[in-house]
């Protein structure tokens, strides 16, 4: 897939599952939106599988592009 592609699908999942591709999420959020449990999302963060926006210790979020990655396969950019 070419970057079009991928920026085409990207806001297709968005506009599907109802998220914004710039708005962050916390990871209940992003888990529902994945159709994952919560603690399935949390261990591929833990195992660097996914991108996420640490806030600190405690605080992670999720950006929609992130979220429409995950769904896509897509590694990174």
């Amino acid at each position: 897939m070419d970057k079009k592609e991928i920026e085409m699908m990207r806001e297709g999942l968005a506009k599907e599952y109802g998220f914004a591709l710039y708005r962050q999420y916390g990871e209940a959020e992003a888990a529902h939106f994945l159709r994952v449990d919560l603690t399935t999302l949390m261990r591929w963060r833990r195992a660097g599988k996914t991108r996420c926006v640490n806030l600190g210790e405690r605080k992670v979020r999720y950006l929609g592009i992130h979220i429409a990655d995950m769904m896509l396969g897509v590694k990174d950019d």
